[in-house]
């Protein structure tokens, strides 16, 4: 459950007249309009800055989430963090997120891996990145990707390591990690997911390995993967498109001659 008063950067006893300075204020300054290098991280902001607005500035309203936003602090999980206490400021979605990236930082990967575990059941409705400024928005999604590529969760990484790239497009932050992404999105696609599944999931992994611009060889290498695939599905026509791709782009392409000859026999 949101904390729309941490939202609203204001405290539960505030008045409806500083309830709606403080929205004036915010929207100004998340405002897509103002902020067209960071467009999507700013709409999704706003969004909830919003939400927290028409809930708030509503007696009503206001009274009755106040009721279960206090029911749900009794009773929601609570964690142990570095100094062993729990304390009313660590209970808050930015400071949970701060302790996150400060063990990414310091190479605590699996105690980080936890902690999000644990925040995301906790709020799984909400994007709560949005709580971290634009920079740390994308270094904590990139160390989070890192860390579950290198436990093996290669599913949960190459999904944050795209998120990333598609923020990225509305940010000159950071801009020096965009060929390195793709690299990392293209490695687990063909190398790794695509390793282990079915020819017809391959193919998925393979075709959206396409879609980052790989180089010439590497796409030869892709289009000789998604022919094995084929082959093995026995559809001989598109295993035969996809070889003719591959030699077009790198006729001495290994493995290639090994592949021709069970496609000949099959044909």
């Amino acid at each position: 459950m949101i904390n729309y008063y941490d939202v609203l950067e204001i405290n539960e006893s505030v008045s409806i007249e500083e309830i709606q300075r403080s929205f004036r204020t915010l929207i100004k300054k998340y405002h897509p309009d103002t902020n067209s290098l960071n467009k999507l991280w700013a709409e999704s902001k706003t969004k909830i800055i919003i939400q927290a607005y028409k809930t708030l500035s509503d007696s009503g309203a206001r009274k009755q989430y106040d009721k279960h936003y206090k029911n749900y602090s009794q009773t929601r999980h609570t964690s142990t963090y570095p100094n062993g206490k729990e304390t009313a400021d660590t209970n808050t979605i930015q400071s949970r997120l701060r302790i996150i990236l400060i063990d990414l930082l310091h190479g605590k990967t699996t105690k980080a891996i936890r902690n999000y575990e644990l925040l995301r059941k906790d709020f799984t409705s909400t994007d709560f990145f949005l709580y971290l400024n634009i920079r740390d928005y994308i270094d904590c999604k990139f160390l989070l990707a890192e860390a579950y590529e290198k436990s093996g969760n290669y599913e949960i990484s190459v999904k944050f390591y795209e998120l990333i790239l598609n923020q990225k497009k509305f940010t000159p932050h950071r801009k020096h990690l965009t060929d390195e992404i793709k690299e990392r999105i293209k490695n687990i696609y063909c190398r790794k997911l695509a390793r282990h599944a079915s020819p017809e999931k391959a193919l998925n992994f393979y075709e959206r390995a396409l879609q980052f611009n790989v180089c010439k060889n590497e796409n030869a290498f892709i289009y000789k993967k998604m022919a094995e695939c084929y082959l093995k599905q026995k559809e001989f026509n598109n295993a035969l498109k996809y070889l003719n791709i591959a030699l077009s782009l790198k006729p001495n392409l290994q493995g290639i001659n090994k592949l021709k000859t069970k496609l000949t026999k099959s044909l």
